[in-house]
């Protein structure tokens, strides 16, 4: 059995108020656990309790993230399949949601093992509902071109795309690199297309802004987004 467990998006001591209690109960029941690196995965496990005299150290964690190596995929699903209790999560939220381990659940699906997910929150559908800009067809690009004449090629055929199928479209940055994002797509887009700026999500200090792009310009300052977690989304 392979149960897709999702995560909180920040440091919130209590995650009661942001995942049902069948994740309580899934984790309650664990051989295992999958995570991107074991500070995560065990940092995961100690939010929830455990029937004594098991503890969330008596879990053992195995590694996925995105230098994992299809043979060592394959070495992940033979442990799922000797038996037990195994669990799924990701840094992100939901796991297969941008997060490595949509590969190892389409090989479980191969097959044949049982996989049951559960509610809970995803940074990417957060953003896409709370920007106002429409989920009726959308597209995840995940990470865009690091180089900036790649960089401004991409954000143009994005808009191009959205004003042509009147679709949304979300993306991410590495958060240092934020700001340089911020004044691309200012320099790049027409001032009618939209952005919103979804950072924080979930937490005491989250911050959701969505203007016309020549509104953006107008603004003085930059937004506060500075090495802080932002998904970026437009549409023409």
């Amino acid at each position: 059995m392979l149960y897709l467990l999702p995560n909180l998006l920040s440091d919130a001591p209590d995650h009661a108020s942001q995942l049902p209690t069948s994740v309580d109960s899934a984790v309650a029941q664990l051989t295992g656990l999958i995570a991107e690196n074991e500070k995560e995965g065990r940092r995961f496990l100690r939010r929830f309790t455990f029937p004594p005299p098991k503890t969330f150290r008596d879990i053992r964690i195995l590694e996925l993230n995105e230098h994992t190596s299809l043979e060592d995929k394959k070495e992940l699903l033979k442990e799922i399949k000797k038996g037990g209790i195994w669990g799924l999560v990701s840094d992100c939220g939901m796991p297969c949601l941008a997060d490595p381990g949509a590969d190892l659940v389409l090989m479980a699906r191969e097959q044949k093992v049982p996989i049951q997910t559960f509610a809970g929150p995803s940074s990417i559908l957060l953003a896409l509902v709370l920007s106002g800009l429409g989920g009726q067809h959308f597209t995840f690009h995940g990470y865009l071109p690091k180089e900036e004449a790649l960089l401004i090629q991409e954000l143009k055929r994005i808009e191009k795309l959205s004003s042509k199928e009147k679709s949304t479209h979300l993306f991410i940055e590495t958060p240092y690199r934020n700001l340089r994002m911020y004044d691309k797509i200012l320099l790049s887009l027409d001032p009618k297309t939209w952005l919103c700026l979804a950072c924080d999500l979930t937490s005491q200090e989250q911050y959701v802004e969505t203007k016309r792009i020549g509104e953006w310009k107008r603004q003085a300052a930059h937004p506060e987004i500075d090495k802080r977690p932002v998904v970026f989304t437009i549409r023409a």
